[in-house]
C-alpha cells in the first residue's frame, strides 16, 4: 500500500566491555557503570536508522532478559531493567528527542510477561512505556496474555518474536507448522494482542544463515545455488492475517461451537473481518450468525480460511 514498514529495535547484548562476563554471548550482565553510555550506543543505533530512511517506531529494552544464550545475551531482573528504563534510557531518549519512540519491556516468553509488568510499572515508570512484548517458545498461555490485558488495559501487547525452529518442528512438515502460526496468532489475538512481528521474512534453503545452528522456517526461503525463491505455506497463512485484518480495526467478540474450530474477526467504519482456522482433518460447518442473519460455509481439513461482511 506504499506505506513505510514501522520497525522495532530490540538490544540482544551490549559490547562485551560493558559486560560482567566480559562477553556479547553466555548471558552475563550490564555493568551499572555503564548504563549511560549503553543508552547512548542504543540512541545512536535509533538515529542512524532513521537517518537512513527507516520507520523505527518501538523500542525493548533487551531481548529475553532472563536467557543465558550461547549467542548475543544479558540477564535482567526485573528490578534492573526498571533501574535501567528510569536512570538511563528514557533520560537519554528525551535528550536525543526520541520520546516518541514506544518502550516495551519483557520481550521474552509469554507467561512471565504479567509478574515483570508488576515489577517495573510504577507511577513514575508507567508513562515511560508503551507496552509488553512477549515471545512464544513456552506453549499458548493464552490465560497469561488475557490476564495482562486486564491488569493493564492501557499498555500495548506486541508478539515481538515467534518462528518455528527447525531444531523443534520439522522442516517437512510445511502445512502443520503454518497451522501451528495460525493456532498463536489466532490465541493472542483472542486475549488481547495487537501487534504480531514475524521473526524471520526471507532466509536461505537451510533456515538460515544463522552463527549459532539454531535455523528456522520463513514465509519464504531462497535457494541459493539454484537461484529459487520457495513459497512456504507460512506465507499464505500470513497473508489472511495481514490482508483482512486492518490496522485501524477493532477486535470483537466471537463465539464458537466447538474447539474443533479456532476463530478471531475484527471490525473497521466499513466491514467486518473473520479469520477461521480448521486444525481437524474433517469438514467443519460453519454459520456466521450477524444482526439476525446467518450465512453458511464449509471449512476444508486442515485450513484457513477468511471472509469479510460490510456492514
Amino acid at each position: 500500500h506504499g506505506e513505510k514498514l514501522e520497525i522495532m529495535l530490540s538490544p540482544w547484548s551490549p559490547p562485551a566491555y560493558m559486560k560482567t562476563n566480559g562477553d556479547r554471548n553466555h548471558g552475563g550482565k550490564l555493568k551499572p557503570c555503564y548504563e549511560g553510555r549503553w543508552a547512548e550506543y542504543i540512541c545512536r543505533y535509533i538515529l542512524e536508522f532513521r537517518r537512513r530512511g527507516f520507520h523505527v517506531r518501538m523500542l525493548t529494552l533487551q531481548n529475553e532478559p532472563k536467557a543465558v544464550q550461547n549467542w548475543d545475551s544479558c540477564v535482567y531482573t526485573a528490578r534492573e531493567e526498571q533501574q535501567f528504563l528510569r536512570n538511563a534510557i528514557w533520560p537519554a531518549l528525551v535528550r536525543h528527542g526520541l520520546e516518541n519512540i514506544g518502550i516495551y519491556i519483557w520481550d521474552h516468553n509469554k507467561e512471565r510477561a504479567l509478574e515483570w509488568a508488576g515489577t517495573i510499572l510504577d507511577p513514575q515508570t508507567a508513562p515511560m512505556v508503551a507496552g509488553v512484548a512477549f515471545h512464544w517458545y513456552s506453549g499458548d498461555h493464552f490465560e497469561a496474555l488475557r490476564i495482562l490485558r486486564e491488569q493493564f488495559p492501557e499498555k500495548h501487547l506486541v508478539s515481538s518474536e515467534t518462528c518455528i525452529e527447525f531444531s523443534k518442528y520439522s522442516a517437512k512438515d510445511d502445512l502443520l507448522n503454518a497451522h501451528r502460526y495460525a493456532h498463536e496468532i489466532l490465541g493472542d489475538l483472542n486475549a488481547g494482542m495487537e501487534t504480531f512481528l514475524d521473526w524471520n521474512l526471507l532466509l536461505d534453503e537451510r533456515g538460515g544463515p544463522n552463527h549459532a545452528g539454531n535455523y528456522c522456517d520463513a514465509p519464504y526461503l531462497f535457494h541459493e545455488a539454484e537461484k529459487r525463491l520457495e513459497t512456504r505455506a507460512l506465507q499464505a497463512y500470513i497473508w489472511h492475517f495481514s490482508r483482512f485484518l486492518r490496522p485501524d480495526s477493532v477486535r470483537i467478540g466471537v463465539s464458537r461451537y466447538t474447539d474443533q474450530l479456532e476463530a478471531t474477526a475484527c471490525k473497521t467504519d466499513t466491514q467486518i473481518a473473520v479469520v477461521l482456522l480448521n486444525r481437524t482433518e474433517q469438514t467443519l460447518s460453519v454459520r456466521l450468525r450477524l444482526y439476525g442473519m446467518c450465512a453458511r460455509t464449509d471449512i476444508p481439513p486442515l485450513s484457513i480460511a477468511s471472509c469479510t461482511i460490510a456492514v
